[in-house]
Parts: C-alpha cells; sequence; structure tokens
C-alpha cells in the first residue's frame, strides 16, 4: 500500500522543467477575463521554488484554480525583474487558511525572461 502511495506521489511531482528552490519576492496582480481589473488587486508573496514554465508561491490568500494572474518576480541573485502573465493550477493552506501555496504555471512570457529563467535554473544544478 505504501509503495502505491509513494508511485502516486512522484507522478504528480513530475514535472516538465527542472525547479530551483528558493525564496524572491513576487507581485501578483489578479486579471479579469484576461484584464487588469479597475480595482487593482494585488497580492505579495514569496517564491517556495521557479522554473521556466511556473512558479510555486507562498502566501496569505488562496486564488482559485484557473484564476488568470500577471506575476512580477524579482529574483534577488541576478538582479532580475521577470515578468510573466499565468494561470492559477492548484492552490492549498499550509498553515490554518493563513497561509498558503499556490502554483502558477506561465503562459505568457518573453522570449528574454525564458531564457533568463532557463539560464537561472540549469545554472544552479
Amino acid at each position: 500500500m505504501r509503495r502505491k502511495r509513494e508511485e502516486t506521489w512522484l507522478a504528480k511531482e513530475r514535472r516538465k522543467e527542472s525547479r530551483v528552490k528558493e525564496e524572491d519576492k513576487v507581485v501578483i496582480e489578479i486579471l479579469e477575463d484576461g484584464k487588469v481589473s479597475s480595482e487593482k488587486r494585488i497580492i505579495n508573496a514569496l517564491t517556495k521554488d521557479i522554473s521556466p514554465g511556473g512558479v510555486r508561491v507562498m502566501t496569505n490568500l488562496a486564488l482559485p484554480r484557473e484564476t488568470p494572474v500577471r506575476i512580477e518576480i524579482a529574483l534577488a541573485r541576478r538582479r532580475k525583474l521577470i515578468k510573466a502573465l499565468g494561470l492559477v493550477r492548484w492552490s492549498r493552506s499550509v498553515y490554518e487558511e493563513e497561509l498558503f501555496e499556490m502554483g502558477v504555471e506561465f503562459t505568457q512570457i518573453s522570449t528574454e525572461d525564458k531564457v533568463i529563467l532557463l539560464e537561472h535554473t540549469y545554472k544552479k544544478r
């Protein structure tokens, strides 16, 4: 039984791309129909891990799956600001509905920012 649970977990944890565990400052802006809302809704967060295809963040607010967002990540070690559009793919409470983790998949990212993330991710391995 335990082996089956481990295999299930491993299947869920397979990623398309390598991830780097680190904490960088993130600003998430919630979009409505792919556009900035008239009431700007901003969430501050920290990365838990990052890859060229997405990011896992820690924040005090959970967003529903498929919520479109604009995200800015300040890569402290590289002194670069990465900007992308994305979709929330999952969220979960990690501390009594006061602290959450969310997975955001990038849906639009500039070629330059994608290259920065590729270099950042694979040079750190």
